[in-house]
């Protein structure tokens, strides 16, 4: 049960006074997320700018094979520093709060820079503790923010695991489809020529290629087998270069232009240019549908969630004891 001892007005600026305070602990969490990742850049940055070590082949490091991470548990101890422990579920951690090329390449492949990572971040810290940072009441709030955020997070994926079956989104679309308008759906297939670097020489020898293809179409060539044979899209090149049906919204943006703009059983007659490289694009049929499952399983599955979590909070709050205390405000005095 609630039970505020605010006015309305009082409860006004609280608000305002808990959204400071709460973007005051976003810019700590956000400041320190920052200074991590500098380490992370300054640390393995020379694996984005110089690749793997020199003789190194895709899945292998300069040592031989990237290692199996498999059998790994969170509690696996990968560094001690200082007498402290530092447990591989730490170092996975810190992975997932790689930024961009860093966060894509395996955990595996820059293991051994991870953990350098962390064990910098342990030094700084303990550091930290010994000049009496961690006594700052600062950084006791940031710390209990944190660590319930942590926990909220995980009881929330915890508990939206066993709530969203297949079988629960299933009956939840049936419901939102009756809402759901008919939309206009292209079957394109197309053929990516993709250059080998930026390198502008690449560029151009890239686009004269997909230009050669085009002229080969025009002259009576089967396109499914001009995919098979230059289409760097490897997950369609062996189907003919087929995308199945997918509405406006799905693609990039020259790319729908381009599809939605064709007749059917036609093709572009100039290479489209996106950022995977130039295609040719041509379009086999036309329909109208309403989304499938698959189109807004991610739009249900946020429905999903702030329906479930508004009726865990509501229950929650039912059975608490909440007492809002703030000193009123001088304006209010």
């Amino acid at each position: 049960m609630d039970n505020s001892v605010l006015s309305a007005r009082r409860l006004h600026h609280c608000d305002r006074i808990s959204q400071s305070a709460m973007d005051g602990l976003a810019m700590f969490a956000n400041r320190s997320c920052r200074l991590f990742l500098i380490g992370a850049l300054t640390t393995l940055s020379a694996l984005i700018l110089f690749g793997p070590p020199s003789g190194a082949q895709d899945g292998e490091t300069a040592g031989g094979p990237y290692p199996d991470l498999s059998e790994l548990e969170p509690d696996t101890v990968v560094a001690v520093v200082n007498d402290n422990p530092i447990s591989f579920g730490q170092v996975e951690y810190a992975y997932t709060l790689l930024p961009g090329d860093l966060g894509a390449r395996p955990l595996a492949q820059i293991l051994p820079q991870v953990v350098q990572l962390v064990v910098e971040q342990r030094l700084l810290a303990e550091e930290a503790v010994s000049q009496g940072i961690h006594q700052q009441a600062s950084y006791q709030a940031a710390l209990q923010f944190q660590a319930d955020r942590l926990l909220q997070e995980r009881f929330i994926r915890d508990m939206m695991a066993e709530q969203l079956s297949e079988e629960a989104l299933e009956i939840a679309y049936t419901v939102f489809s009756m809402k759901l308008l008919l939309e206009e759906r292209v079957q394109a297939r197309h053929i990516l020529i993709a250059p080998e670097s930026n390198d502008e020489a690449d560029v151009r020898d890239a686009l004269s290629l997909a230009q050669d293809v085009i002229r080969q179409l025009n002259q009576g060539a089967d396109f499914s087998d001009l995919a098979e044979r230059y289409s760097a899209d490897e997950e369609t090149a062996n189907q003919g270069g087929d995308l199945g049906f997918f509405p406006r919204g799905r693609m990039v943006e020259p790319f729908e232009q381009a599809a939605f703009a064709l007749d059917m059983d036609t093709f572009t007659q100039e290479a489209v240019t996106t950022p995977f490289g130039f295609h040719i694009i041509e379009v086999l049929d036309r329909t109208e549908m309403k989304p499938t499952l698959d189109d807004v399983r991610d739009q249900l599955i946020n429905q999903l969630e702030t329906q479930r979590l508004s009726l865990v909070l509501q229950e929650l709050r039912a059975k608490a004891e909440i007492q809002t205390i703030i000193e009123p405000l001088e304006s209010d005095r």
